[in-house]
């Protein structure tokens, strides 16, 4: 199940415009300020290699003719001094137009750099080709959205195996919330105060903590009660979580290097446990409904008795019940 970010993937889209400037320049938009931003600009100049032909398309300061890279992140001293920020590479090249603002460099190392930048220049020639660009994710070289939504995560690792939670045998509602609980994404009042909401910012099943997930579905003294009762249910399947542990640590730890089976059903049974201690939070909050901990446990047993008779699933012959 394929969950897009959504700010990523606008980014990726938008990176679209930056494209088109180039490979489309009769758009009637194309000489207008395209409807981008300074980091999508940045990933533009990360996913492209601009080729100098005639240098009537290629900025001088913010294409990325040298190497592969742009003179502005090459140079940002100069760049930053540069007084045309915004002209082409052969318009620059005219009678050292670059140069101008550079007299105003007051470093060592300033002064390194024109004279590189300046060595670089004199290797220029230009063609009576037009400039070429090539999109560096894709093996046409040409733009796709998926691969500009794709860019943006590498260099990232994660742990985090999804899969697990996609396998469980639980409705979809459940899955996209253990989806959302592992990385910390519900929303507890650490992330409502992050967005700016007024909230009670102390966990009101215990009275204790900052509410967190971590804490909440964890650590949190009533939460702690339920995975009692889930381990003794269960036969030892599940275990009450250790103090301290995170959310991640905790999912990754206790489906580690189980066979198929026990790892669905285990997966099963720890979300409908934080499920259920979320719906019993939430009932306090809105509904000042108060369950204790054997109602949520009991909740959780039927929940999972009415996943079974309707759809099947494994026999949990070694629980007590």
């Amino acid at each position: 199940m394929g969950i897009l970010d959504l700010d990523l993937f606008s980014r990726a889209l938008r990176l679209r415009w930056l494209w088109y400037q180039w490979t489309d320049p009769d758009r009637p938009w194309v000489g207008t300020e395209p409807p981008v931003d300074k980091i999508d600009k940045q990933l533009f100049r990360a996913s492209t290699t601009v080729t100098l032909g005639d240098g009537q398309i290629a900025s001088f300061w913010q294409s990325t003719w040298l190497d592969g890279k742009a003179p502005m992140d090459l140079y940002p001293n100069l760049f930053r001094l540069a007084w045309r920020k915004n002209k082409t590479v052969k318009e620059e090249l005219e009678n050292l137009n670059w140069t101008r603002g550079l007299w105003r460099m007051g470093s060592v190392d300033e002064m390194a750099q024109f004279v590189e930048l300046w060595d670089y220049t004199l290797n220029i020639h230009l063609t009576d080709q037009a400039d070429q660009i090539k999109w560096n994710w894709t093996a046409n070289g040409e733009y796709s959205s998926k691969s500009a939504y794709l860019a943006q995560f590498h260099g990232s690792y994660s742990t985090f195996k999804t899969e697990h939670i996609w396998k469980a045998e639980t409705e979809v509602k459940h899955k996209f919330f253990a989806w959302l609980l592992i990385q910390s994404r519900i929303l507890t009042a650490d992330n409502l105060l992050l967005r700016g909401c007024p909230c009670n910012p102390v966990c009101i099943m215990c009275d204790q903590e900052m509410e967190t997930a971590d804490h909440l579905i964890l650590q949190c003294s009533f939460a702690r009660q339920v995975w009692q009762e889930l381990a003794v249910w269960t036969g030892g399947l599940i275990y009450i979580p250790e103090a301290g542990v995170h959310l991640l640590d905790w999912w990754e730890k206790e489906l580690k290097q189980l066979p198929k089976k026990i790892r669905k059903l285990k997966a099963s049974v720890m979300i409908y446990g934080a499920w259920n201690i979320w719906k019993a939070r939430n009932r306090r909050v809105f509904d000042h409904q108060v369950l204790t901990h054997v109602e949520v446990f009991q909740e959780v047993k039927s929940e999972m008795d009415c996943r079974r008779l309707a759809c099947g699933g494994l026999e949990i012959s070694f629980l007590n019940v």
